[in-house]
């Protein structure tokens, strides 16, 4: 990789003290500070009632002891930022992005909705609400209804269900038992805050002595190993489809190195215009539109992902397309194929680099579910030759996999 754009992720970001919490800050001159703050309790901490850590980060937005649902979101207007969540399967990040004068007052805002939401009973009904129309959304969709289909079917125990949950779980959810999840798991031993951007390292240990509590119960233990679940080829039906839908689910070593090679060979193999599959489904057959290709990773499990669409009659094509572009992958890349896979890996790379709060973000995700920080990830992508990136398709190629396939 060239070193000149990728400068800005090689160095790693300083670590402040304070008590248990981890606290990464890099320096990026300019008026922006991106604040992300990662808790290690994504939706495979969910246990016995599946959403309810997405449910949780809904909460953070409905109240707490000082601000009201009103209030809370009008501060955060006040102060002109990006400000938002999200929940994944190992953690959930709340963010922020502010003038650099702003910052103090953010973080502020931020451990207000962290360590003081109240979660009350009214909110919790109306938000859980909303939820179970997202959820219905999401099942009228049969790309996404398949992909959920066929992730419950190949991971067992913690990471097989929807990280949104379902409807029959979050009927079953209390406001109670998310004020008992929120009490476990956010705790200063359980996150990592990260800071980008152009505030002084000053102001940002002012601002964490002030509103960030530096201690508290210890870090929670780690959800059970998932489980895997079916292989083989699960045939879906849904009523009055015209398209037939494909999504290949394959195990992969979960070692850094490996994951980083999987995915230059997913490059080559997948779904952008001058990959493999695309060539092969929408230039040369024109069996289909949509086609994805992807790498899905965790502290103790990683996956490829490959999705295709076609009409009905073309299913079966579809489908023995997708296996057979797969399998002549495994007789080795090109030389010029690796070229573009490293470009475009580079390309992402400088555009985190050109973001404050993404790199927030991929600083405080990545030290909160123990994977290599931003500067080691380069180092290693670096590393790697062809022969690597070929053995790690190999590998993935000869492991478990299922290929789920829904038609009308």
């Amino acid at each position: 990789m060239e070193r000149a754009d990728l400068a800005p992720l090689e160095q790693e970001p300083l670590r402040l003290h304070h008590g248990s919490l981890t606290v990464l800050f890099e320096s990026v001159p300019g008026p922006l500070t991106g604040i992300a703050v990662a808790i290690r309790a994504g939706s495979r901490f969910d246990g016995g009632l599946p959403g309810i850590a997405h449910m949780a980060e809904h909460m953070l937005f409905q109240g707490t002891q000082a601000l009201d649902q009103l209030a809370l979101n009008r501060r955060a207007g006040e102060l002109g930022g990006e400000h938002d969540a999200d929940t994944g399967y190992e953690d959930m990040t709340l963010h922020f992005e502010v003038f650099n004068e702003d910052v103090e007052d953010a973080m502020s805002l931020l451990a207000e909705q962290l360590f003081h939401s109240t979660i009350p009973d009214d909110r919790f009904a109306k938000e859980r609400r909303v939820v179970i129309d997202e959820i219905r959304g999401r099942q009228e969709d049969p790309a996404n209804a398949l992909h959920e289909g066929a992730w419950g079917r190949f991971f067992g125990g913690p990471l097989g269900h929807p990280i949104c949950g379902t409807i029959q779980s979050l009927k079953r959810m209390t406001a109670a038992a998310v004020r008992r999840f929120v009490h476990a798991y956010f705790t200063p031993s359980n996150m990592v805050l990260a800071v980008v951007g152009g505030v002084s390292r000053e102001r940002v240990l002012r601002a964490l002595g002030r509103v960030f509590p530096s201690d508290g119960p210890p870090r929670m233990r780690h959800p059970p190993r998932p489980r895997r679940g079916v292989t083989g080829l699960v045939r879906l039906h849904r009523r009055d489809l015209t398209q037939s839908y494909l999504v290949r689910i394959s195990a992969a070593p979960y070692d850094p190195r490996t994951v980083l090679a999987l995915s230059l060979a997913v490059e080559i193999v997948g779904a952008d215009p001058d990959a493999r599959l695309f060539q092969e489904v929408r230039e040369r057959l024109g069996l289909g539109y949509d086609l994805g290709a992807s790498v899905e990773q965790g502290i103790d499990w990683a996956v490829t992902v490959l999705s295709a669409s076609a009409s009905r009659d073309h299913e079966h094509r579809l489908r023995d397309t997708v296996e057979r572009t797969c399998r002549e992958a495994a007789g080795g890349f090109s030389a010029e194929e690796l070229t573009r896979a490293r470009k475009k890996v580079r390309y992402r790379f400088a555009r985190l680099a050109d973001s404050r709060l993404d790199l927030a973000l991929s600083h405080a995700g990545r030290a909160a579910c123990g994977q290599p920080s931003l500067a080691e990830t380069v180092r290693l992508l670096a590393s790697l030759d062809l022969p690597a990136v070929e053995a790690a398709w190999r590998r993935t190629l000869a492991a478990p996999t299922l290929t789920a396939v829904m038609t009308g």
